[in-house]
């Protein structure tokens, strides 16, 4: 950290630093002592981190500056009393106004003042009390904490309530500094902590009553204040009256003796709590208060607690709740004189308690079943007589009730198992409980789990799971059972609610030697340990069982809940431990779930009774289990038991019963254990139900609706209409319900005969192969009833064939065939703005509709009836699915549209980056929602879409039509050139801007600079204007007989005449991606021969010792060097005078030591030597004269002029120089006296002569629009006491002519002449100017223009003043420069730029291994070499001083020539590699490509050898080739990948094919020891190669079991040992 000021206004300490002394932290303080803003600049470096060589600095200004004015800052200005104590800042500002950022240290003074504004309270300022923080629990800073210390207060302080009232505090400055800074005041109210009860705004009706409390809360609790009171009163003010009231009368009265207000009219009022000794109004408001709204009502609504649903339980306490809404739906206060008659059925409910007014009521449900709630709002009851309302408000609610839901059984226990889902058990829910639809949920999913259709499944561990079953209309409404997962014991059963009794036997042993045991006979006093595992099933019951001959004791349990469990007596008495264990069992009573008592069905139909409860079967021996079915009268009805109970569930049995004649039967079913040894006396359980054999008496037909999960119903079931909708798609449910002469329900009537018929065959046929399915349906009780499923529309019933005919019953329904729902569209995207919606067209579909949503709150739907829309409106940001519910469709399909409702993500705007000024394009503006998704156009103006430009070189226009439906289109007009940029911004629903990113545009002018071209010339063209960055231009021309142009812009003159030449510019449309033209030009492109050239002299007259350039011309002024310095084939021009001792010429760029050649000689340095008058003369040549270049086929053209040198003026002896400057320019007088002596300037022409020029007291000199002679004095006032003055005089004159020179200047071997400039090197020109004598200007203000005939052989750029240019050498070729003033355009020079390569030799490419010699005739003025180097030496390395080079590696390099302090050339070139070279400097790889078993079979069988010889490709060599032979092994090869060995096949044989030498040194490795040693036997050889060898392996397999196995190769043995391998594995 570093402070760079040096006035001392601010101190920096670095705090927390590390051991490098760097810290994160610092703390800085004010040192100033002036009273004027001041400025240090505290900048903070991290020297530890560099990035690409920069170091990271931030940066903070400190100011310091007077403070002008103080305020206190508070969060509010009221206290309570007995609450915390308030927090007070001090803010400061200066004079401008802005905020200090810390009064950290500075002391302040608080004092509480009197407060005149306030009557009645003459010691107010008693009312606030000033805490140190100190006292209070609160924390401030550490500086607070010093101040406090020492006894003097900071800018923080806390304040606390001492009594009622108002007080003032006042804080001022304690420095002197400061004083006159204004103190600063605030008022703080201090309150009691007052409630209003109820505090919230009322809605009442005309004559109810609300009484209000006033509360205090002290020490943390609340009482009541006694009203009225000495210091609060209410008050009614500001009353509304609703149109058509009577001002006479108010809206409400207050009894300030009660504190009751009642009603009087409609309209609304402010009932405010008021002090009386708070006089002002707007602090009064701080007070409690609330608002009375007298309103008309509008309807009843019903409210049930707990659970809010009206779904309740038998035997279950509830609060039921009737509120008043008015038709606004605001609640109304339900006061004590309000009277509601409400009716509650006395058959399923017990009013326990009801208010006054009839609104609560706390009641019990008593019975199960549907029953409705009706109340009636009838009238307000007040002192003096009962207003009956004239039309009662009514209104009605249903309620379902349902019996308490219970699992059946209650427990359930299983023997433990490690493996989870070994038992299963179907749970059943009572007949009576809750609403048949419920969610299943499991306390240990370890120990069971169950599934959505209450299967219970054991898990893997031993424990209790709860299993809970709950409704799910209601979710309060729930039965549990217990899982008991245990191991296994002794069994003994008993009923739940029964007492069993455990026999104990306890043996002691008489003769420890013999073993000899006897029987205790007493044992009731030990004192035993019962422990019961699962007390649920089970608890212990008090008392003993008393000795008998069988056993000395005993203990009892009871049976709680169904299920088993382990019991334990365990007795202790020093050192012994006796213990026996036992498993007992507990069981609910056997009965009838469905139907409950009896069953109705048809003659010759069958019903499935439902049993549940009963004994289990016997653990240990199941198969004694016995199932007993018998009936009355068994020839009138068939029974069959319905599979094993554990198939279904253990607790559960189903019988069948058939009906075969008209009657009752009473059927009886028994279940328990037969005995057995482990159970001697079984519990047994007897069920009885009665089935009833009727005939039916009526028939009803309804229609089947899909919906069941929407707890809906079709509104056509509810308005009795005779038209039912069905879909035109799919065939229609309808359920037929037959019911018996006393209005009972058949469960069963499968065995009617019942026929079908259609009174319209064309829109409904009937099909009579399609058989009728029956369903059980639950309605309302526990019993299931069977319905008829046809699939048409009406008919009638008999019986089957078998039994008598009945008389015939018959009903009929009218179908309406409609099309499905549909909606649209399909997908939407909604902004999320508070008055945005959106429609959904609901179309087709019965007419009857229920909307909901996937998610909620995310919409609003409202669905309109009348026009069939859905309008959505949008809540919250999300995605959510609209459900369209046909309600009385058999139809599981639903109409769904997709909305998305987002908040505005992203603004993006679509323009072309380019336009011409007048010319207009379009600009796009398109909104993202947070999926990257188009908001539509018509929410534009609830974001107020707008775009606007940075600047206004461009015009912006709003258009209505536009591409598509997301888009907003703007027109963009080109104005002024320069670049700007667009930016679209809209605002959300908080208000808050959202920008999007700016889309960079640039407005320009393009235009083609044209030139005359010589023919055969090569130049390039030039653009100006244009996009910047300049882009691709495409070039074309008219004539391609005139001249050519290539991409590039280069044009070659052809024949002469004129042509048009085009240039286009092109961009890419981000809406269309088509490419469009941006900018055009075109001009006019001549094509000449030269007939005449021109000396083109600035002046004919110079000074002796002065130089000026000159070059050749055409005859016009078009036809410059541009137009034919860079001809193909080229011309020569040879420059002569004919006096050489007064003119000179000299080629450009004479003074960096270059000599250029004749043919870029078309600009030369002309010298005047001595005076007199010379003629210079140019011949121009024209190497190929038949290439037309010169008019009529001239050879040559020539030109010359005659030019006078005349003399300086001098003073013989004297040295006198004057100050040159060009007309409002500078110049700064420069002596060898500055900041030694004392300087004065003035000018020293009279006053009846204007001066040409000006000075100022720093010697600046300054030149105006005149020109002339003016003389300066310049006064040197010496520290020793002598003064100097020099005069001198000052001219002003226009610039003639500028002049171009180079450095450095280059230098080579033996003072040989550089011909070209070096490729890759960087020189500057410099630009001198030069007035009409040749003198040099020592100051100008003129701004230089530069171009070349093409840009890809150097790069120009400015240099670092005003008349330099730096350039760079890129590519070998000759290109013009041009430099010209920008304010005279015909003051200009010309030079030629040849570049070629410096270094030598100019090699092509290059071989590695080759050693180059690179030389450059290049050297420093000492005659010294440069060094070379290599952009990679490891592709060409390069000795640094001799230039010996080595080819290391393919690839492209480039080589660099530097002379140290001069200039750097470079030379680039690529490295090839060979296939093959010799002596180790050249390689080449074999690999051995791959075969097939063929082959290898018989390549690895013989002795072969690679010849290899090298040689040059496609050369014609006549030197000796030399070849080589390379010996090549193939190896052995086995045809074999693996063997098996198995108890049939315990040896095999492998054959191994290899040349004898590899054969007899061949090793088997192994890393199974079951396999024994093999042999190797060599079958058949010859000198050179062996044609096979055979390995005969015979093993035995050591395993105890055998079967089929594989080996694999693993180590190296000997012969003799044991081994197996997998032959590809074999190792030589």
């Amino acid at each position: 950290l570093r402070r760079t000021n040096l006035l001392g206004d601010t101190y920096i300490e670095p705090i927390e630093q590390d051991n490098d002394q760097c810290s994160q932290r610092a703390i800085v303080q004010a040192r100033s002592s002036q009273g004027t803003r001041l400025t240090s600049i505290i900048l903070a470096e991290d020297v530890c981190k560099v990035i690409d060589y920069f170091i990271m600095l931030l940066r903070c200004d400190a100011i310091v500056d007077i403070i002008h004015d103080i305020h206190i800052v508070s969060t509010t200005k009221e206290l309570y009393l007995e609450d915390s104590p308030l927090q007070l800042n001090i803010q400061a500002l200066d004079s401008e106004g802005n905020t200090f950022s810390t009064l950290a240290g500075l002391a302040f003074e608080w004092t509480v003042m009197k407060d005149p504004e306030i009557n009645g309270f003459s010691d107010s300022h008693n009312a606030l009390r000033i805490l140190k923080f100190s006292e209070s629990t609160y924390i401030p800073p550490p500086y607070i904490w010093g101040m406090e210390k020492v006894g003097k207060q900071g800018d923080i302080v806390l304040v606390s309530g001492m009594k009622t009232g108002s007080s003032k505090l006042k804080a001022r400055i304690q420095e002197t500094t400061y004083k006159n800074v204004p103190a600063a005041e605030v008022r703080l109210f201090i309150l009691e902590n007052i409630i209003l009860n109820p505090a919230y705004d009322l809605y009442l009706l005309v004559g109810m009553s609300v009484q209000y409390k006033v509360q205090k809360i002290r020490r943390g609790k609340i009482t009541e204040l006694l009203m009225p009171s000495d210091h609060y009163e209410l008050q009614l003010r500001n009353d509304t009256l609703s149109p058509g009231g009577d001002p006479a009368w108010p809206v409400a009265k207050l009894n300030q003796a009660t504190s009751t207000v009642t009603a009087l009219q409609r309209g609304q009022s402010n009932v405010v709590l008021s002090h009386k000794n708070i006089l002002s109004a707007w602090r009064a408001s701080k007070l409690p208060n609330g608002t009375i709204y007298v309103v008309d009502p509008g309807y009843l609504g019903f409210s049930v607690r707990p659970g809010d649903k009206w779904v309740l339980e038998t035997e279950r306490l509830y609060e039921i709740t009737i509120e008043v809404y008015d038709k606004s739906s605001n609640k109304l206060h339900l006061s004590d004189n309000l009277r509601i008659e409400a009716y509650l059925s006395e058959e399923y409910f017990r009013v326990l308690q009801s208010s006054l007014n009839g609104s609560y009521h706390y009641v019990k449900a008593i019975k199960d079943g549907h029953t409705i709630l009706s109340a009636s709002l009838t009238s307000i009851v007040d002192q003096v007589c009962v207003h009956t309302l004239p039309v009662p408000v009514q209104n009605e609610q249903e309620v379902d009730i349902y019996g308490p839901i219970t699992l059946a059984p209650s427990i359930l226990t299983f023997p433990w198992q490690p493996k989870a889902g070994s038992y299963q058990y179907t749970i059943k829910v009572s007949a009576r409980g809750g609403s048949g639809n419920f969610t299943w949920s499991s306390s240990s999913q370890n120990v069971a789990t169950v599934t959505v259709k209450g299967v219970m499944t054991t898990g893997n561990e031993i424990g209790v799971s709860i299993i809970r079953a709950s409704d799910v209309q209601n979710s309060l409404h729930y039965g549990e059972m217990k899982v008991n997962s245990c191991r296994e014991g002794m069994l003994f059963e008993a009923r739940v609610g029964e007492i069993l009794e455990l026999p104990l036997r306890i043996n002691g042993l008489m003769n420890q030697e013999t073993g000899q045991m006897v029987t205790l006979s007493d044992c009731s006093h030990f004192d035993l340990v019962v422990d019961i595992e699962n007390r649920g099933v089970f608890s212990p019951f008090p008392g003993r069982l008393k000795p008998t001959s069988d056993y000395c004791s005993g203990v009892r349990v009871k049976a709680e809940g169904q299920g088993y469990t382990a019991l334990v007596v365990s007795y202790t008495h020093d050192h012994i431990h006796l213990s026996a264990s036992i498993t007992i069992a507990a069981h609910v009573p056997l009965k009838t779930v469905d139907p409950v008592s009896s069953a109705l069905v048809t003659l010759g139909s069958s019903k499935d009774i439902l049993f549940e409860g009963g004994p289990r079967p016997w653990v240990q021996e199941p198969s004694k289990f016995f199932r007993n079915i018998t009936a009355d009268d068994p020839e009138h009805v068939g029974l069959s038991l319905l599979g094993p109970p554990t198939t279904r569930n253990p607790f559960q049995h189903w019988v069948r019963a058939s009906c075969k004649a008209l009657g009752e039967q009473v059927i009886s079913l028994t279940i328990g254990n037969r005995p057995t040894v482990t159970n001697p006396f079984p519990a047994v359980e007897p069920a009885v139900m009665k089935l009833i054999c009727a005939t039916p008496s009526r028939l009803t037909l309804a229609p089947q609706y899909a919906s069941p999960e929407l707890l809906l119903s079709c509104p056509f079931l509810h308005q009795n209409k005779q038209g039912v909708s069905i879909s035109n798609y799919r065939n229609p449910i309808l359920e037929l319900e037959v019911y018996d002469q006393q209005g009972h329900k058949f469960d069963n009537f499968s065995s009617l005969n019942i026929i079908w018929e259609s009174t319209k065959y064309s829109l409904a046929s009937i099909e009579t192969n399609m058989p009728m399915e029956l369903s059980l349906k639950d309605h309302g009780s526990t019993q299931k009833k069977m319905l008829e499923i046809p699939c048409y529309n009406f008919g009638c019933l008999n019986y089957s064939l078998q039994y008598e005919p009945i008389i015939p019953v018959s009903a009929s329904t009218e179908l309406i065939l409609v099309e499905d729902v549909k909606v649209r569209p399909k997908e939407v995207t909604i902004y999320n703005h508070q008055n945005v919606k959106t429609e959904l067209f609901i179309e087709e579909g019965s007419g009857y509709f229920f909307i909901n949503t996937s998610v909620g709150n995310i919409v609003k739907v409202a669905y309109e009836e009348a026009q069939g829309v859905a309008v959505v409106y949008p809540l919250h940001p999300g995605s959510v699915s609209i459900m369209i519910h046909d309600l009385c469709l058999a139809s599981t399909s639903i109409a769904k549209a997709e909305v998305y409702v987002s908040d505005i993500h992203e603004v993006y705007v679509a323009v072309v980056d380019k336009v011409e000024i007048g010319k207009k394009i379009k600009a796009y503006v398109r909104v993202l929602d947070a999926s990257k998704k188009y908001f539509p156009a018509k929410y534009f103006s609830f974001m107020d879409l707008n775009l606007k430009a940075a600047s206004q070189i461009i015009s912006l226009i709003p258009l209505s039509e536009t591409s598509d439906d997301y888009t907003a289109a703007f027109l963009v007009h080109g104005v002024a050139i320069g670049q700007t940029s667009l930016t679209a911004v809209v605002t959300d629903r908080y208000r808050e801007r959202i920008y999007s990113a700016p889309q960079q545009i640039e407005v320009n002018l393009f235009i083609i600079v044209s030139n005359d071209f010589h023919l055969n010339d090569l130049s390039q063209i030039i653009s100006e204007g244009g996009p910047q960055p300049q882009s691709n231009i495409i070039f074309s021309i008219g004539d391609t007989n005139i001249a050519s142009v290539n991409s590039g812009g280069l044009i070659t003159g052809v024949s002469a005449g004129n042509s048009s030449l085009t240039g286009t510019v092109q961009a890419v449309n981000v809406e269309t991606g088509k490419v469009v033209v941006v900018s055009q030009d075109k001009v006019e492109v001549e094509v000449i021969q030269l007939e005449a050239v021109r000396i083109h002299v600035p002046i004919t007259r110079m000074k002796t010792g002065t130089q000026m350039p000159v070059y050749v011309m055409g005859i016009t002024s078009n036809q410059t060097p541009f137009s034919f310095g860079n001809a193909v084939p080229g011309l020569t021009f040879h420059w002569s005078v004919t006096k050489r001792d007064i003119l000179g010429v000299k080629s450009r760029f004479s003074e960096a030591s270059l000599q250029l050649s004749a043919q870029n000689n078309f600009a030369m340095d002309v010298y005047g030597k001595g005076k007199g008058r010379a003629g210079l003369k140019v011949v121009v040549k024209a190497l190929d004269p038949s290439a037309g270049q010169f008019y009529h086929m001239a050879r040559e053209l020539s030109d010359e002029i005659q030019i006078q040198v005349f003399e300086k003026l001098v003073i013989m002896g004297v040295e006198v120089g004057q100050i040159l400057m060009s007309p409002n320019s500078f110049f700064k007088v420069q002596t060898n006296r500055d900041r030694v002596a004392a300087l004065s300037y003035r000018v020293l022409d009279g006053h009846e002569r204007v001066p040409v020029v000006q000075i100022d007291e720093n010697g600046l000199l300054n030149s105006g629009s005149l020109i002339g002679m003016s003389t300066i004095e310049v006064i040197s006032q010496e520290p020793f006491g002598i003064n100097q003055t020099l005069v001198v005089a000052v001219k002003v004159a226009p610039i003639s002519y500028l002049r171009i020179s180079m450095l450095p200047i280059f230098h080579k071997h033996n003072h040989e002449v550089l011909m070209t400039l070096p490729l890759g090197m960087t020189f500057t020109l410099t630009i001198h100017f030069h007035d009409n004598f040749g003198d040099t200007f020592h100051s100008q203000n003129s701004m230089l223009g530069f171009a070349t005939n093409r840009d890809d052989f150097v790069q120009i750029a400015k240099g670092v003043s005003n008349n330099t240019l730096t350039i760079r050498t890129m590519n070998v070729g000759l290109s013009l420069l041009k430099v010209w003033d920008l304010e005279h355009s015909n003051i200009a020079d010309y030079v030629p730029l040849p570049v070629q390569h410096a270094i030598y030799p100019e090699l092509g490419a290059i071989t590695v291994g080759d050693v180059i010699c690179l030389t450059s005739s290049l050297v420093n003025q000492e005659g010294m070499t440069g060094t070379w180097s290599s952009s990679l030496n490891s592709v060409l390395q390069i000795d640094s001083k001799t230039g010996v080079a080595v080819a290391r590696n393919s690839g492209t390099v480039t080589i660099y020539y530097e002379i140290p302090g001069l200039f750097k050339t470079r030379l680039r070139r690529s490295l090839l590699m060979f296939k093959f070279s010799f002596l180790g400097h050249y390689f080449c790889s074999i690999r051995m490509q791959k075969l097939d078993d063929k082959q290898l079979t018989q390549l690895s069988m013989s002795k072969t050898a690679a010849m290899l010889t090298a040689s040059f490709q496609g050369n014609q060599f006549s030197a000796e080739q030399i070849s080589t032979e390379v010996p090549f092994n193939p190896g052995f090869y086995a045809n074999q990948s693996e063997i098996i060995l198995s108890g049939h096949s315990p040896s095999s044989d492998v054959k191994i094919f290899g040349a004898i030498e590899i054969l007899q040194n061949l090793d088997v490795s192994h890393d199974n020891y079951a396999i024994l040693t093999g042999q190797l036997v060599l079958l058949c050889a010859s000198t050179d190669t062996v044609h096979s060898a055979l390995m005969n392996m015979k093993s035995e397999l050591h395993l105890k079991e055998l079967k089929q196995t594989r080996f694999q190769p693993r180590s190296r043995t000997k012969n003799t040992e044991q081994y197996h391998y997998n032959t590809c594995g074999l190792c030589a």
